[in-house]
This record gives C-alpha cells, sequence and structure tokens, in this order.
C-alpha cells in the first residue's frame, strides 16, 4: 500500500504521461548557485518528449523560469519515487522524473533533498554531462513539501530489505541500512570550498 495520497495533475497534452527516463547523472556546484551547494543534475531520455527539450531551451534562457514541484510514486511503483514538475513560465509542461532505488537512485533523492534543488537537461542514452557542459539545462529548486518523514521512512525500508536479500538477519540489515543512509547524508552534505566564506 502507497504511503503517498491520490493527486490528480491537469495535463496540457495526453503525451505528457510519458515518463522521460533518466539515462544519466551528475552534480553541479558554482558559487553563485543555491548558496554554494552542490546541486544533482539528471539527464532524460527526451526522444518521446520533444516538449520537455523545447522548454528548457526556454527556461535556460531566463535561467530560472516558474516550476511547481510534488514527490509521490507512480501507482504500482512500489520501487521508485517520481518528482512531478509543473513548468508554468516561460514555456509549459508537465515533467515526471522517477527515481528508481533498484538502481541506486535514492542517493540523488537525498542530494535533492540535501540541495533543494534539481537540474534537469535533455538528451539520449549514452549521453553524460562531461560530452557538452554548456548543453541548456533547466533548474527546479525544490523545497521542503513535507515528503521527508515519507523518504524518511520509505528509504529505510527499501534499504533493509537490500541487505536482507544479501542474506543479514533483521537486526544487522537495520543496524546496516542506518549505517548506509548515514554515510550517504554526510556525502550530499559536503559543500565544495568555494562555498565556505573566511573571515
Amino acid at each position: 500500500m502507497s504511503i503517498f495520497k491520490p493527486a490528480i495533475f491537469r495535463l496540457n497534452h495526453d503525451h505528457e504521461r510519458l515518463v522521460a527516463p533518466i539515462v544519466a547523472d551528475g552534480a553541479i556546484g558554482t558559487g553563485g548557485i543555491g548558496d554554494g551547494r552542490i546541486i544533482p543534475l539528471v539527464i532524460l531520455d527526451t526522444s518521446q518528449r520533444s516538449d520537455i527539450d523545447a522548454a528548457i531551451e526556454a527556461q535556460a534562457s531566463v535561467h530560472q523560469g516558474d516550476v511547481k514541484v510534488q514527490w509521490g510514486q507512480l501507482p504500482g511503483h512500489d520501487h521508485t519515487v517520481a518528482l512531478y514538475l509543473t513548468l508554468q513560465r516561460p514555456a509549459e509542461a508537465f515533467v515526471i522524473v522517477e527515481f528508481d532505488l533498484t538502481k541506486n537512485q535514492g542517493v540523488l533523492v537525498e542530494n535533492i533533498l540535501a540541495s533543494r534543488g534539481l537540474y534537469i537537461q535533455a538528451g539520449r542514452p549514452g549521453d553524460r554531462l562531461k560530452h557538452d557542459v554548456n548543453r541548456p539545462k533547466l533548474l527546479a529548486e525544490v523545497p521542503d513539501t513535507g515528503f521527508r518523514p515519507a523518504w524518511d521512512r520509505l528509504y529505510f525500508d527499501y534499504t533493509v530489505k537490500a541487505f536482507r536479500a544479501r542474506g543479514l538477519p533483521r537486526p544487522a540489515a537495520k543496524q546496516a541500512a542506518r549505517a548506509a543512509i548515514r554515510e550517504i547524508r554526510k556525502i550530499v552534505s559536503i559543500r565544495p570550498a568555494f562555498a565556505t566564506s573566511e573571515d
């Protein structure tokens, strides 16, 4: 049973139901954006979502547009969480970014929650951030929406199950899950030297 409440989104077109899968990820940190936080980036396969390409191009021209975000979970997708983005200005689009815990993408979710932001870049399978660092990107602010308690529960339960699948007894699996998540949170909270001010 899902821990998320049902939600209804208004779509501009039927194709907005299509999830553009994550084909690569990375992170960007600059002193002038996000107070120097390392903000994660996902490259989406937009081969079936040309509207996302157009929206990112439009958003990039104004540096940061108007984007509303909400966390949730697609029906029947028990091992994923989704970030729903409603792009309003300068271009309208509805984008679902789905994070698969079986592919270790829970680390991305932790990074988003820590940095309170996400870069989205359009691409195709095989693309990487290093291939074209200047390609247009959409920067979405991801404020505290009250998602953290639900995420903590879901991520812990999933991590315990993963350790159990490796043969650990339940008490040891819980201990290992806590330690693993604690380490992940230490890593995503690191800020680069340029973000540290010296008096």
